[in-house]
């Protein structure tokens, strides 16, 4: 019920055109059995009958293809809603919000939940015809003889009871199947992404396969065999009961319910002709309870993504005030250093970051400098104080609107093969521009707006993402740790090529980094401690020849 309903709401009229089409193919399939059983209880074929049964054949054909394919695109149609809007709702979660819920669930969710709900899903115009076929035969035999109908009716509906009763136990193995899959894709995850170090102790890659991942495939292995083996039984005991039933009307019925010839033999045929649709329901069934506990996941990420309502287009309440003003007012935010397992508070802090500024951040590891970048970013919420740019402060409604003024590469940076830009304004003839510039044109072509490899070692494909955030042409830019994968070439270029060319062209640059060599390139540098922001003066004397720049008067932190 839960799969037809889901259908239902994203199907509308069209539900109704398929539901009435498969109604005509039922009945069209129930009149071919009507005929072929009045030709063979007469013996005696005739034009008229002819005539009937090779139009039921074609109204049978047109009205079971077009239920079907109706089926299939709604189906199809359903499946790319729910595709999309996951993807938008993940996108407007808070991002601690999805770090809590895990990389590991979410990725269960999107790939094994989506794919088994659209593998059963795809069977469902299949057996909604069936099951309007079973109905229309039904509704013949009941015009046949009531007292049949009546013997079959029961025999369904104390099958269906059994059927619901015995299939509790391997339902029940289904759904520790799902639960241990996200025990066992964790499993993979950290095969996957920890194969060097386990490449470099054969012995702890050996454990970890045979003491970790192994009892957890062998744990998944074991509940689904043992649900799937429910099912096979169930299913098979179901058929021989069929063919019980049939016998019963052949032999049982007719000594306590004497029946026609005629009748005998049409209903005979229908319990023939129900028996591949009612097996194809039964040995669909296990798949539409895979289904149905996939689609359960599904809905419970759904309710779980907290979203952040887009500003209207044309409303972005940050636009209008020239310079443009960044400031921190006594924010504070808790966060788990990385070397530590306890939780630290970083703040309260107090900076004025303005238009044009080039500043440095730099501390110790785990000092927060990543948080404070999220919390400028607007990727964190602001636990006391507060953000405002350019006077405004940021809030709830309007944070997705405020996080459009930024551009970063993260020191866990993720590289698109797409550029995502519009070539309006000619990005793609500048993202070669800059492939040239970093020296990477020998490998990387922009071919159809996108990077036409990045299969690269972390430095270059860090080049890469910088060229992407180059290219989103934003008024402020964040940098984090990018020179540390560079060849010392590299950070010169970072440095003292390309932070005064976004300088030059107005934009405000910050960069959380280690290189001390390159500090004279700040307009003004603060440094991290205890969660508390301390004002640094480069000494010129020191830097003076670290790179070809002036020299930089650096003023106090606000």
């Amino acid at each position: 019920m839960l799969l037809i309903s889901f259908l239902y709401r994203h199907a509308g009229r069209s539900f109704f055109f398929a539901a009435l089409a498969s109604l005509v193919s039922g009945l069209s399939g129930a009149a071919l059995i009507g005929v072929i059983s009045e030709v063979v209880a007469k013996s005696k074929p005739y034009s008229m009958m002819a005539l009937m049964f090779f139009g039921a054949c074609l109204i049978y054909l047109s009205s079971k293809s077009a239920a079907e394919i109706t089926l299939l695109n709604l189906t199809q149609n359903a499946i790319f809603r729910l595709r999309v809007s996951l993807s938008h709702k993940l996108i407007a979660t808070p991002l601690q919000k999805l770090q809590s819920m895990g990389r590991d669930r979410l990725l269960v969710i999107l790939t094994n939940d989506v794919d088994t709900f659209i593998s059963a899903f795809q069977m469902l115009p299949l057996a909604f015809c069936n099951v309007i076929v079973i109905t229309a035969c039904l509704g013949y035999m009941a015009w046949l003889s009531w007292q049949v109908f009546i013997f079959f009716t029961l025999f369904l509906l104390t099958s269906l009871f059994a059927y619901h009763f015995v299939e509790r136990r391997p339902l029940a193995k289904l759904i520790a199947v799902r639960e241990q899959l996200d025990y066992l894709y964790r499993n993979f995850r950290d095969l996957i992404d920890g194969s060097k170090e386990l490449q470099l102790n054969a012995q702890r890659g050996n454990q970890f396969v045979e003491q970790v991942l192994a009892p957890a495939a062998r744990d998944y292995k074991r509940f689904f065999t043992r649900a799937m083996t429910g099912y096979i039984w169930v299913q098979n005991v179901g058929t021989i009961l069929f063919y019980l039933v049939i016998g019963a009307l052949l032999f049982v019925v007719p000594v306590w319910l004497p029946q026609s010839t005629e009748v005998l033999i049409t209903n005979t045929f229908i319990l023939l002709y129900l028996i591949r649709p009612i097996t194809e329901m039964m040995g669909i069934l296990p798949e539409l309870r895979r289904a149905t506990i996939a689609l359960k996941k599904i809905q419970q990420l759904e309710r779980h993504l907290v979203t952040e309502a887009p500003s209207p287009m044309g409303s972005n309440p940050f636009i209008g005030r020239s310079p443009l003003l960044l400031e921190l007012h006594g924010v504070c935010h808790h966060y788990s250093a990385d070397t530590e397992d306890r939780s630290f508070m970083i703040g309260p802090l107090d900076l004025t970051i303005r238009q044009g500024e080039v500043l440095f951040i730099v501390g110790g590891n785990g000092s927060g400098k990543t948080t404070l970048a999220m919390l400028l970013l607007g990727l964190y919420e602001v636990e006391r104080g507060t953000l405002k740019l350019n006077g405004v402060d940021v809030t709830t409604d309007n944070r997705a609107a405020y996080r459009q003024h930024f551009s970063a590469v993260f020191a866990d940076f993720h590289l698109f093969e797409q550029l995502l830009v519009t070539e309006e304004s000619g990005a793609h003839s500048r993202a070669a521009h800059y492939v040239d510039m970093l020296k990477m044109g020998h490998k990387v072509k922009i071919v159809n707006g996108r990077f036409s490899t990045i299969e690269l070692s972390t430095g270059q494909r860090k080049r890469l993402a910088l060229i992407a955030s180059y290219l989103e042409d934003r008024p402020i830019y964040l940098f984090d740790e990018w020179a540390a994968d560079q060849d010392p070439e590299f950070k010169h270029v970072f440095y003292a090529e390309l932070l005064p060319e976004l300088k030059a062209r107005g934009k405000t640059v910050i960069v959380i980094t280690h290189d001390d060599s390159y500090f004279a390139c700040a307009d003004r540098i603060v440094k991290l401690e205890d969660g508390h922001l301390r004002s640094v003066l480069p000494q010129a004397a020191i830097y003076a020849n670290a790179v070809p720049t002036k020299k930089i008067d650096v003023p106090l932190c606000d």
